[in-house]
């Protein structure tokens, strides 16, 4: 409880630092900036699942495969852009290019109206046609299985074999998931603040359209 304190705290004071850094209001674009996994906290699903699936796309990275994974389960998690709901593949491009000042390698989503994949920010079909091999079961817990299994599939066939689930999964609390949620924001902030002023800066360092050039 204390940790989550601090972290309120010091997530609200960078708050004024980087307003307009989560002004898209797409969570998982503030959350893969820094995290390899988005899922949203509030979700009923055993954390078993969620941590096995944090450990999956963890090891993929480890042993050279970079992949983030964003778990949709509702429309509600894609914030300001619910508009993308059911649309997995729009939202997967979409979501590759607000991610691509900082990340631009394979990126997969799992929800259930199906999977979304781009590489680089664009779109690979025969990887697609891949992970939609893998069945999309219902309920929250088992799409986290699913997106499980697809990382997997999408390793293997990049020649990345990765370590057997345990069986009981990392059994994390809830609280862990909360204060893991609030760090990922708070990163993000710094991170994407940090590139709204580099970019301002750029920009005011420009010289003015049409101005003559030295």
């Amino acid at each position: 409880m204390r940790r989550l304190v601090a972290l309120l705290v010091l997530a609200a004071a960078l708050g004024a630092l980087a307003p307009a850094a989560l002004a898209d209001g797409d969570p998982a674009s503030d959350i893969l900036i820094a995290q390899q996994l988005f899922y949203p906290y509030y979700s009923n699903t055993p954390m078993q699942q969620v941590d096995q699936l944090k450990k999956t796309v963890a090891d993929a990275n480890k042993l050279g495969y970079p992949i983030r994974v964003a778990v949709i389960t509702s429309a509600y998690d894609l914030g300001s852009v619910s508009a993308l709901w059911g649309k997995p593949q729009p939202y997967a491009r979409f979501l590759s290019l607000e991610l691509a000042f900082a990340f631009k390698g394979p990126l997969l989503i799992v929800s259930p109206g199906g999977y979304g994949y781009v590489d680089a920010t664009k779109p690979v079909a025969s990887k697609l046609a891949l992970v939609r091999s893998v069945p999309i079961g219902k309920g929250n817990e088992q799409l986290v299985e699913s997106a499980d299994r697809a990382v997997r599939v999408l390793a293997a066939k990049a020649g990345y074999t990765l370590p057997a689930a345990a069986a009981n999964g990392g059994g994390g609390s809830s609280m862990d998931t909360i204060v893991i949620a609030i760090a990922a924001v708070v990163g993000a902030a710094l991170v994407v603040g940090v590139e709204i002023l580099r970019r301002r800066r750029k920009r005011a360092a420009a010289p003015p359209e049409g101005a003559p050039q030295p």
